[in-house]
């Protein structure tokens, strides 16, 4: 009877935070749970209810629940492995992301949160949906991660930055790397100040707000640290404010005619990187603020500035051709290669980001038959020390009958063409992508290449 009335309150949950329009502009609320190391009774019987109903979907047509966002946390002696006490909740979570993209991962061993206190589920490494993270609390706190958030984020756009440092040599024969590299670095450095003083002020402003703006949260304590006689700053200070960056490969394919995909990208990625992190680093001791270095989602503003950026420059080759900047720090959509590549690549620039990343790596809908595989995917990204891994995976229904997988044109159970297209386009699930978001990102996701044609006998 226990085990039944936890599952019909999670049950319960999960209908609730897909039908409350409660948030601004009438969206769900965006909600994240993070879950799988507890090993108590009680523990696991929830983790186990969290992902039964979401295997199960939600209402008549079994529907992929677009929230809760549900992240795994792996931890090594808890359900990595064969004989851990959670490996059984891990597989069932393996299961579930091959059929409703949830749970992503968190990478509880993750070397950017060391000093974790093993005893302290509060400190394990864990994020907010689309990949926002707490690094240290440089104001007491330290790894804890309950009652703390993103406060403010700003976000650098590297592709115009480059452009602007070598524009100068834009109408003569004379161009080295070398100068264009050093001058873009001086502008970035300078761009990297401003999103400080822009941040600050920002933060000043929030904390100039009245505790009344967000009762709730005050009140009953959610933000961690609030002490009335102090005002709301006694808990904002706790929070990140961070800096944020889009279109790193198309910054290296202007300074250097190469993306990170090769050594010499990666080599000024890394130093593009490096300043970003050791920027934040001084600005967080200085200010006694938590600065981190954030690898933006840029949902609308990958399309608005590409859309500006033609505007001023045009089209430019393996820079401007498409409507979207590349995300963050990601390599280019389009680029053939395995997930094992992939994460590869990425695992060198995500430690520099304390303020939240995400690596993702494209399946096809044949993952539901072979969990094995995904599990060594996932497996091999913690090993790789990805703080926050994700898998996307086909999941279109027909909202006729129900019928979920990956289906063309017309639903092969009913015939209908009534289609819902859901995909992870940034962190979170969306409803259809292709009405949900703008034209920059339904291209960026339709152009991104299945990472599972480049293993042998995937779908056997």
């Amino acid at each position: 009877m226990t085990t039944r009335e936890t599952y019909q309150a999670v049950e319960g949950m999960y209908h609730n935070l897909n039908t409350l329009q409660s948030r601004s502009g009438n969206q769900l609320p965006f909600t994240s749970i993070n879950y799988g190391t507890c090993t108590l009774p009680e523990g696991r019987m929830i983790i186990k209810a969290l992902l039964d109903a979401s295997i199960e979907g939600n209402g008549r047509l079994h529907k992929t629940p677009i929230f809760p966002c549900g992240i795994f946390q792996c931890m090594k002696g808890v359900n990595r492995d064969p004989g851990d006490p959670n490996y059984d909740l891990y597989k069932l979570a393996l299961e579930s992301t091959a059929k409703r993209l949830y749970p992503n991962y968190a990478n509880v061993d993750w070397t950017g949160n060391i000093g974790y206190d093993r005893n302290d589920p509060r400190t394990y490494f864990s994020t907010m949906g689309c990949r926002t993270a707490n690094g240290f609390d440089i104001n007491g706190f330290g790894q804890l991660k309950d009652g703390r958030g993103n406060i403010c984020p700003v976000t650098i756009i590297l592709p115009t930055i480059a452009m602007e440092a070598t524009e100068k040599y834009k109408n003569t024969d004379y161009f080295d790397a070398r100068d264009g590299i050093a001058n873009f670095m001086d502008l970035l450095d300078e761009k990297i100040h401003q999103a400080k003083d822009m941040l600050l002020e920002r933060f000043e402003y929030i904390c100039s707000q009245s505790p009344a703006s967000a009762k709730f949260m005050y009140e009953n304590g959610t933000m961690e640290g609030y002490i009335p006689e102090e005002g709301i700053r006694s808990a904002l200070k706790h929070g990140t404010i961070v800096i944020g960056q889009l279109g790193l490969a198309e910054c290296l394919q202007i300074l250097i005619k190469t993306d990170h995909t090769t050594e010499e990208g990666m080599k000024l990625a890394k130093r593009i990187e490096q300043l970003f992190k050791d920027r934040c680093a001084e600005f967080k001791q200085d200010y006694k603020l938590n600065f981190g270095v954030y690898y933006t989602p840029a949902e609308n503003l990958c399309y608005t500035a590409m859309t500006r950026f033609k505007a001023k420059y045009g089209e430019i080759p393996n820079v401007s051709e498409n409507d979207f900047f590349t995300n963050s720090m990601h390599v280019p959509v389009w680029k053939e290669m395995s997930p094992f590549d992939k994460i590869d690549i990425e695992s060198q620039l995500t430690g520099y980001s304390s303020a939240g990343c995400i690596t993702y790596v494209e399946l096809d809908s044949g993952v539901k038959n072979n969990i094995e595989a995904l599990e060594t995917i996932v497996n091999y990204a913690m090993d790789k020390d990805i703080p926050y891994f994700a898998i996307n995976v086909p999941n279109d229904m027909c909202t006729n009958c129900g019928y979920t997988d990956e289906i063309n044109d017309v639903c092969p159970q009913c015939g209908s063409d009534k289609i819902q297209r859901l995909r992870r386009v940034t962190g979170y699930l969306t409803g259809d992508y292709k009405t949900a978001f703008n034209l920059g990102k339904q291209q960026e996701t339709e152009m991104r290449f299945k990472h599972s044609k480049m293993l042998r006998g995937w779908k056997e």
